[in-house]
């Protein structure tokens, strides 16, 4: 029987959990579908042995027990799901292995792998199994510390020039790094860091191997859960820089069904409101652009490169995506269908694949002049008209505007008349209203009524996801 640990090999595995049952799901043990009772055991030991201080459980209706995590980011000096990343396992192999690749390649050759299994025998007298070899090399490989060649039939790896280890044999003496890391600025730098930006869980590494903790910053808004997404994230940057297209397997948080999807990885975006990142994606097979939420990528595969012209493809999609953000309320392009022209733009104007949608506002001009301010600070380039005393209008045009609602109906009680171009969207608002007046108002709200919604004007189009980040 295999013996338990608190260690893990993939951090994918982990991160799906942790995410599914502590995060989002107030899962129960007979929801785990993905291995046995006694898997499930394991993984939950595991978890609870990293975030023991946040695990919270409680039984549900039925009587069955559900865990979370439950923390306050204000009150907490370090993401607790940093320990996540500190987790990773390793064998005796993996490290004789490190050290012996890389000084057997230093002198810049290259071999194949049972070429370089039978040297590592030969020069330090130690014996590995060639496919042992072969997995780390090209996990070397993936992570840019060596390079991979075809001659013929033969795979050549050799390690690559100015790779971090060259680099590190430049540094400053030790005596100026023990300076440095004993700085209070630079404690300060690295704890305001570890808590802020991407990839915190170095800085709390660093922090751990100083002995040091954060004793400056807490953070009122800090979205934790985001850290299990700095994999995907790394990858993702990684093809940006180097220019490279990639497949990624995205999976649908409605249907459960994962998709493979192909394209250039253009810009991340992230949500002010709730934290989710994004990546904005030009896809190799519809040509369009797409956004995918990055907690809902079960992996990144970056892809080789397009031929010589890949750089200026590149660049030509970067300035295209600029041209085309303008256009978007948050990260939404629109299901790609051509759309009836708008009503509100002039013939010679209309663009396929947008919607327009217009409302009007009443408001005491003396007393809520906020709502002006509103509308102007929120409204995203959208045209603000004053019809009357005390009477305003908003329209704007974007890919989808679905993504608009939430914020739309935050004037809920102020608005005398809505449309849209889109009639599906039309039609839910009117829907909305009508529901809610039957539950909360004494008398019909002052806009169309909603069995004029029962036969609105045919536009085809299609409702998508309402997205409510507002980026």
């Amino acid at each position: 029987m295999k013996e338990f640990s608190e260690l893990v090999k993939r951090f994918d595995r982990i991160r799906t959990y942790v995410r599914d049952f502590y995060v989002y799901g107030f899962k129960t043990r007979e929801d785990y579908s993905d291995g046995s009772g006694r898997t499930y055991d394991n993984e939950r030991r595991r978890i609870e042995s990293w975030f023991s201080p946040y695990i919270h459980s409680e039984y549900n209706e039925e009587r069955k027990k559900t865990v979370a995590i439950i923390a306050h980011s204000n009150r907490i000096a370090v993401n607790p799901l940093f320990s996540a990343w500190k987790s990773k396992s390793f064998t005796s192999n993996d490290i004789m292995l490190h050290f012996l690749i890389l000084d057997f390649l230093a002198d810049g050759g290259c071999c194949t792998a049972d070429e370089t299994a039978d040297e590592l025998q030969s020069r330090y007298g130690v014996l590995f199994d060639s496919q042992t070899v072969r997995k780390k090399l090209v996990e070397y490989e993936s992570l840019g510390i060596l390079t991979a060649k075809k001659e013929g039939r033969r795979l050549l790896y050799g390690k690559r020039e100015n790779s971090c280890e060259e680099n590190t044999s430049n540094l400053c003496s030790m005596d100026w790094l023990e300076k440095m890391t004993g700085s209070p600025r630079f404690l300060d730098m690295v704890s305001f860091y570890q808590g802020s930006a991407a990839f915190g869980f170095i800085g709390s590494t660093i922090l751990d191997n100083l002995q040091k903790e954060n004793t400056v910053f807490r953070l009122k808004h800090d979205f934790l859960v985001h850290t299990l997404e700095d994999e995907i994230l790394l990858e993702l940057l990684r093809a940006m820089r180097e220019r490279k297209e990639i497949q990624l397997e995205n999976k649908s948080a409605k249907t459960g069904r994962t998709e493979q999807v192909e394209g250039t990885p253009l810009k991340i975006l992230v949500s002010t409101q709730t934290g989710r990142r994004y990546v904005i994606v030009h896809q190799t097979k519809s040509k369009r652009f797409s956004s995918f939420r990055l907690d809902y990528l079960l992996s990144v595969t970056r892809l080789e490169s397009g031929g010589d012209d890949g750089e200026a493809r590149y660049e030509q999609h970067k300035k295209d995506l600029e041209k085309n953000l303008s256009k978007t309320w948050g990260v939404s392009f629109g299901d790609g269908r051509k759309k009836e022209s708008p009503p509100l733009r002039r013939p010679a104007e209309r663009t396929a694949r947008m919607e327009s949608i217009s409302f009007t506002l009443s408001l005491d001009e003396e007393r809520e002049a906020h709502i002006i301010g509103r509308l102007e600070r929120e409204g995203r380039g959208g045209t603000i008209t004053r019809l009357d005393h005390g009477v305003w209008s908003y329209t704007r045009e974007c890919f989808d505007c679905n993504e608009m609602m939430p914020w739309v109906k935050t004037f809920t009680g102020r608005i005398l008349s809505f449309s849209c171009s889109n009639s599906m969207i039309e039609k839910k608002f009117f829907r909305d209203m009508d529901r809610m007046a039957k539950m909360y108002a004494e008398s019909p709200p002052h806009l169309r009524s909603a069995e004029w919604a029962e036969s609105p004007p045919h536009l085809p189009s299609a409702e998508s996801e309402v997205n409510k980040d507002g980026i």
